[in-house]
């Protein structure tokens, strides 16, 4: 299953680099309690400590699958950052704070 976002304006520069040939997971790594109070549209929830897990069930390429992870403030999403390309993802980014995101990013609850 593949998972395609859905960013508002602000967020689309960082698609712009991507192929189509990819797909793209947008993964809020916060707590499912976190999560339920209000996350970015389109995300899903996978706790920081069982992304590795969560990235090969959704069966999410380790060469060509964008992974973008977000968390609070930034630092859940560090670890789970460096777990991911610790595992061999190439492409995963850290876009920081929810709060910050939900500024520029639609929101959903």
């Amino acid at each position: 299953m593949k998972k395609l976002l859905s960013m508002a304006a602000g967020g689309l520069a960082l698609l712009a680099s991507f192929s189509a040939f990819s797909a793209d997971y947008l993964i809020d790594v916060r707590t499912p309690a976190e999560f339920s109070e209000g996350h970015l549209k389109g995300a899903l929830n996978i706790e920081y400590q069982n992304i590795l897990n969560g990235a090969e069930a959704l069966n999410i390429s380790r060469e060509t699958d964008t992974i973008r992870v977000y968390c609070r403030s930034g630092h859940r999403a560090g670890i789970a950052l460096e777990t991911l390309r610790n595992a061999g993802f190439r492409n995963v980014e850290n876009l920081g704070g929810f709060e910050k995101l939900a500024e520029t990013m639609p929101v959903e609850k």
